[in-house]
């Protein structure tokens, strides 16, 4: 386990515990810096900071941005994190907000779809159960309760319907370019960073993707992930994770570029624990003295 897990949600966008909770779950594991990474949004991270201050785990204001990769990506998304932002900037929030109003609209559309496949499920359920931001675990918990039998487990659901190729699957409206999530980071003093860049890429074919991140002002690299535990490589080998982990970290090397790790931690639906990947001591104090 390590210390520090820079990558965790609540269940203010798709996480099952409360801020709190989450921050508990962390000391109870031995990890004492806590990333709150939220999709889109930062409203869990007041509650997460308190907490923290009541039990000796520094809490790092965080925030994941879904973003739209470009035609150099076929249009798919990519995730941008951003850690040590002034969540609190107002114009940063009303940012956010259009962006994750954009994602509630989708899971509304989702939901719909959904329904005109004869799948009893309702917008109001899946808008409650969230909370927050909607996600796709979500719809898929309503799905699975609304619907005993017809699914196997929540990855079913996710195949069949959720993800980009499942019947289910609708764009959204609206969102941000890398570029311009890597900017509104960075006004607001924050460090973007690419999130779990081997879900796009193998390492020796990102070069091109990072350059052009790097080129926008991205400032570091998701090295540490639970790629064992999430597609497209669930079920991978640890000799498999440990070659991309090394794979990236020398990319960030060789593009000048900070190394962060977290665990990716949802909670309830994944088999990951809190500081299962994440950084050590040396490695996070080494990230403070280069940020």
């Amino acid at each position: 386990m390590y210390p520090v897990d820079l990558h965790v949600h609540t269940n203010r966008s798709d996480g099952s515990h409360n801020p709190a909770e989450v921050v508990r779950k962390a000391r109870a594991a031995g990890v004492y810096v806590l990333g709150i990474a939220d999709h889109d949004n930062v409203a869990g991270v007041d509650e997460a900071i308190e907490e923290g201050r009541s039990l000796g785990v520094k809490v790092i204001p965080g925030v994941e941005i879904s973003v739209d990769g470009g035609e150099e990506e076929g249009n798919r998304e990519l995730h941008i994190l951003g850690y040590f932002i002034n969540h609190r900037d107002p114009d940063f929030q009303a940012l956010l907000k259009k962006v994750a109003d954009a994602r509630v609209e989708q899971k509304i559309r989702q939901t719909k779809l959904l329904q005109s496949f004869g799948l009893n499920i309702e917008v109001d359920e899946v808008l409650t159960l969230a909370r927050g931001v909607p996600g796709r675990i979500h719809i898929a918990r309503v799905l699975m309760e609304r619907n005993p039998g017809r699914f196997r487990d929540i990855q079913q659901v996710f195949d069949e319907f959720l993800s980009r190729k499942g019947k289910a699957y609708v764009r959204r409206t609206f969102y941000l370019s890398p570029s311009q999530a890597i900017e509104a980071i960075i006004k607001v003093g924050g460090i973007p960073v690419l999130a779990h860049p081997g879900i796009y890429h193998l390492p020796e074919d990102s070069r091109k993707l990072i350059a052009r991140l790097k080129k926008a002002g991205l400032r570091g690299l998701e090295v540490s992930y639970t790629y064992d535990k999430n597609h497209p490589y669930k079920g991978a080998s640890k000799e498999f994770v440990e070659k991309l982990i090394r794979g990236f970290s020398a990319l960030a090397d060789e593009f000048g570029l900070l190394k962060t790790g977290g665990s990716d931690f949802h909670g309830e639906g994944k088999s990951i624990k809190i500081g299962e990947r994440g950084l050590t001591w040396a490695e996070f104090e080494s990230l403070l003295a280069q940020s």
